[in-house]
């Protein structure tokens, strides 16, 4: 009996003096996050410095799943849409967007309304992002998204090769480009100095971008945002809430016969009608064009970031700049551009949010997350510059605007050191458009939507693009509005607006 009483007292002490081998693990947040590639090498050391930093703050840890954007439906919005996979899944926190399934989401009642836990782990996120954020990324009166506090007004305009401009005597600074019909006297002068060069670029995210259009950016979730409201306030003060067809109006017919135009006469690259994506880029990267049309974010931010992107070494350096073509207004797409959700899944909801407000507070965990780990992944300059090294953790994930509050962030060396500040500035005098929280629901149009989608792609996205003649019997515009009819758009159109109208009153 001695001898037991002995064990049972020697076990005591061993546990008294040693209580931290029995202490829990913390807590491990799984995190998914768009990226560029997927598994990098380098994200564990990039993990290991993140774990480091938050255990003493949260008691948790994060591992981070890199999805690649080509894969990113199959492999997590299907998961979390999907109610017996989502139960199955370990996701504390997800990517999440307006225009990357959100609302799919949020009617597959697959993430968590947010409300009750930013009151109590979110105070930091909700004192630092203006009330428009909130206004757009509500549904039916709930948060289910924490956005990036980032760019709140995105208008469309130029970016301008600087260097091509002057050497063809444009000061295009000076207000005189309000349409974009108003170029073609400086591209009449870019083709006579550079007749082998093409001086207007098209983006192709949405194909043939039209920079000075009247409809909100996004509006509908249709192919090229066939179904829409207009923007700006008209000449008496009021918003038009109208739902448009956009591609039965005079508006973009006119626009579609200039596209054309400027394809005959040579001032749009071949190369870039084509409508594959990445080709206006790499144009843009060898400083081949005159203009090329963008969503910008202001003082030029958006030009320098695309130049930092797209132009390489071996091409000759130009400088950029940029003309805004469209009023400053906030949109519903642009407040829930970039967001991080908790999903109903198997999660730690308080956790996942205290992180979350780290992301909106804390400025070590912001570049940890963004550029990696000090003197791996970045050296850091004066002030709040860095360059990368040979291994950038930022060239993984999904970049600076999927990070928590940008005016936190380093930037890059070549950038304004008051870049993220300037993008929060930008919007301070931007006007809320009539609908900013709308959200079209397309589950009763769903065979209409799917087919004018494809009506879209077949004919209005190449006509867009200059590619065919407007008044081709087959595809051109008429040919193109009769698929429109036919594919249901009139439903689309009617619904849109009742649905709109029903939101609208529920505001009051």
């Amino acid at each position: 009996m001695r001898k037991i009483l002995s064990l049972f007292l020697a076990l005591i002490m061993v546990l008294s003096v040693a209580p931290a081998a029995f202490a829990a693990e913390p807590y491990t947040l799984d995190i998914y996050w768009v990226g560029n590639v997927a598994d990098a090498a380098v994200q564990p050391d990039v993990e290991a410095a993140i774990n480091d930093y938050i255990e003493p703050l949260m008691d948790a840890h994060v591992k981070f799943h890199i999805v690649p954007w080509d894969d990113w439906k199959t492999e997590v919005v299907d998961v979390l849409t999907d109610k017996d996979s989502r139960k199955k899944a370990k996701m504390d926190l997800v990517f999440t967007a307006d225009w990357e399934y959100y609302t799919d989401e949020v009617e597959a009642k697959a993430l968590l309304q947010l409300g009750d836990e930013l009151e109590q782990n979110g105070k930091e996120i909700l004192a630092s992002l203006p009330e428009g954020f909130w206004n757009g990324v509500k549904i039916k009166g709930d948060i289910y998204g924490v956005p990036t506090n980032k760019e709140l007004c995105v208008p469309q305009g130029f970016i301008v090769n600087a260097t091509r401009a002057k050497e063809i005597g444009w000061d295009f600074e000076n207000g005189e480009i309000r349409t974009t019909a108003d170029l073609e006297p400086w591209l009449v002068k870019y083709k006579e100095k550079y007749p082998d060069s093409y001086p207007y670029l098209m983006d192709m995210n949405p194909p043939g971008r039209w920079v000075d259009e009247p409809w909100i950016n996004d509006w509908s979730g249709l192919e090229n945002n066939a179904v829409a409201m207009k923007m700006a306030k008209g000449e008496d003060g009021e918003f038009d809430e109208t739902v448009y067809s956009i591609f039965e109006t005079p508006e973009e017919e006119e626009h579609i016969r200039l596209m054309y135009d400027w394809v005959q006469k040579g001032y749009i690259s071949p190369e870039n009608v084509n409508m594959e994506k990445g080709t206006a880029e790499e144009l843009f990267g060898k400083g081949d064009f005159l203009v090329f049309t963008q969503a910008i974010k202001g003082n030029s931010i958006k030009a320098v970031e695309m130049y930092t992107e797209k132009h390489k070494a071996e091409d000759e350096p130009f400088d950029v700049g940029e003309i805004i073509m469209q009023p400053k207004y906030i949109v519903t797409a642009h407040t829930a551009g970039s967001m991080f959700a908790i999903p109903k899944a198997d999660c730690d909801p308080d956790k996942a949010m205290q992180y979350l407000n780290l992301m909106h507070s804390d400025p070590t965990l912001v570049n940890l997350m963004l550029f990696g780990v000090e003197g791996k992944n970045y050296t850091k300059l004066d002030g709040k510059k860095v360059t990368l090294t040979d291994t950038p953790w930022y060239t993984v994930h999904g970049g600076a605007w999927t990070v928590g509050d940008v005016t936190l962030q380093y930037v890059l060396e070549n950038e304004d050191p008051e870049k993220n500040d300037k993008l929060i500035e930008f919007a301070k005098d931007a006007t809320e458009t009539c609908c900013l929280g709308f959200r079209l629901n397309k589950k009763k149009i769903k065979d209409e939507s799917e087919a004018v989608n494809a009506v879209v792609k077949e004919y209005f996205n190449p006509l867009l693009c200059g590619v065919v003649d407007p008044d081709d019997p087959e595809k051109g515009i008429e040919a193109a509005k009769k698929a429109l009819k036919d594919a249901g758009i009139e439903k689309i159109v009617e619904t849109a607006q009742k649905q709109y109208e029903e939101w609208k009153n529920a505001q009051w």
